[in-house]
């Protein structure tokens, strides 16, 4: 067929077109693909707008709801936006979001947030059960601590075991923030109590005590410490390594070894009998007996119990209240370390793996580890220190600043500070100081576990019922203990893992 004069007019255009234009074509096109590739690999990953669409161009830290008395955090934090501006043209802002006062409730929305690659958060305050966790599931930037910065190495700034709590597979992912012990505190109006674990019980049974036997990690901790606490008393003059009953030091589950489960009852047990009341010739739970921090901080306060056991953050909160204080301006409440054994707590700062500013996050990490900082924060809002210094200082009171002391070269009183009649004094600051260092010291750890809250679900879910009812059946120990283990390896039976013994 024909070409017809279209055609002809296009053969006549290409019979023209030499080979020199060609390359020249080919080589144009080069040339301006390798320019569309060169700025997207230098506009696009290294960009948070293109990283992270929609996200805030802040240094976003995610951590729980504020549990210290007057918002000092957030005044920590102002001092630092204020200081980048004075020392940067255009400094990234920080800001808090705060989440949830349940520890349950913030490792959840974190670890979503982790898991949708939504850049939500630079900066994570976690609770130290769930740094392995947040660490084996590559949510965590490693982060390496710079002894020049700390002034030292780091097993010397900080509490030993503070700084263990970020340490995962031999590599440090999470900076200790706050320490956390659990504290027992006692209206001065009752008996002082012994540091004899089933002696005080004894006492507490008579006078009211208010502790955290609900179905969420309090719960998980309360139990642990009850048997922590028997096995020790049992244990005393015998080697560490005979202690363990539930799992040991490793995090192996021993439960189902030897007599360990009749060990456990027992210790439940003795707990139970403190935790019940008898009304009309029947055994009842008190009301306070199965309670949160936030609920056991209110029944200690308005006088319902003499007795209370939380953590250290309570403190601060009773002090600070004008109905916790004498005429005279004293306190009407005394504080001891836990009598017996207490579970580890804490909050961790790390850097999230997503985040688009991690040498911001970084220099911020070192700004709330300061020395200064974790003063102002103890001083000021009972937050422990994880600053080893910081305890030679407070626990002499001589030596140990009010919180109107530590910030009193602040021109702005960012800090406000307490009135004079509800201020902490130097003398009661160090004897809190004292407590909480024992206490630390006393204090242990929780499994290290990716899995660790399917554990913790598993553990109390069988065990709350043998100390808060009077009508639950053990479990058949074999059958637990192996579903602990699986716990502990991430799986969830299809069976009951409460089931008792056939």
């Amino acid at each position: 067929m024909a070409a017809g004069p279209r055609g002809a007019f296009w053969n006549r255009w290409f019979d023209r077109f030499t080979r020199f234009h060609l390359r020249l074509a080919v080589a144009c096109f080069l040339a301006g693909a390798l320019f569309v590739i060169a700025v997207s690999q230098h506009y696009g990953p290294a960009s948070s707008q293109n990283a992270c669409p929609g996200r805030p161009d802040d240094l976003v830290i995610g951590t729980g709801a504020e549990i210290g008395a007057g918002g000092v955090r957030h005044n920590v934090i102002k001092a630092w936006n204020d200081e980048q501006r004075r020392l940067k043209k255009d400094p990234l802002k920080a800001t808090l979001v705060e989440i949830s006062e349940s520890s349950d409730e913030q490792r959840s929305e974190l670890a979503a947030a982790a898991q949708s690659k939504r850049c939500a958060y630079d900066v994570l305050l976690l609770d130290v059960a769930y740094i392995t966790e947040f660490a084996r599931n590559h949510y965590l930037e490693k982060f390496e601590l710079d002894p020049g910065k700390l002034g030292g190495p780091p097993e010397q700034y900080f509490l030993r075991k503070s700084l263990e709590t970020g340490q995962v597979d031999g590599e440090q992912f999470a900076v200790p923030f706050a320490a956390d012990a659990p504290l027992l505190y006692w209206r001065t109006d009752k008996p002082d109590p012994p540091r004899d674990t089933k002696k005080f019980l004894e006492l507490a049974k008579d006078h009211g005590y208010a502790a955290q036997f609900d179905d969420y990690e309090g719960g998980t901790v309360n139990l642990l410490e009850a048997i922590f606490s028997a096995q020790d008393e049992e244990a005393q003059g015998e080697e560490a390594g005979n202690k363990a009953v539930v799992f040991d030091d490793e995090g192996n589950v021993v439960l189902d070894e030897e007599d360990n489960g009749k060990k456990m009852l027992d210790a439940l047990g003795t707990w139970r009998e403190a935790l019940f009341t008898v009304k009309d010739g029947k055994p009842k739970l008190r009301d306070e007996s199965r309670l949160r921090e936030e609920s056991s901080l209110q029944a200690f306060r308005t006088g319902r119990v003499g007795y209370m056991r939380n953590w250290p953050f309570a403190f601060n909160r009773l002090a600070a209240d004008p109905l916790m204080r004498n005429d005279d301006g004293s306190l009407k409440f005394k504080v001891l370390s836990f009598p017996g054994t207490g579970v580890l707590g804490g909050v961790d700062l790390a850097i999230a793996k997503d985040s688009p500013h991690k040498e911001e996050a970084k220099d911020l990490i070192y700004h709330l580890i300061s020395e200064r900082t974790q003063e102002w924060l103890f001083a000021c809002a009972g937050y422990p220190p994880v600053v080893a210094a910081l305890y030679e200082e407070y626990e002499t009171p001589k030596t140990a600043r009010t919180c109107r002391e530590v910030t009193s070269d602040d021109a702005d009183g960012a800090a406000h500070p307490a009135e004079r009649d509800t201020e902490i004094t130097g003398e009661q600051l160090a004897g809190f100081a004292r407590e909480v260092h024992r206490a630390v010291d006393h204090a242990r750890p929780r499994p290290m576990s990716a899995y660790y809250a399917t554990f913790s679900q598993v553990f109390r879910t069988c065990l709350l019922p043998l100390a808060t009812t009077t009508s639950a059946v053990a479990p058949d120990f074999h059958h637990f203990s192996d579903a602990l283990r699986d716990a502990l390896d991430g799986r969830l039976r299809s069976d009951d893992a409460c089931r008792t013994p056939k």
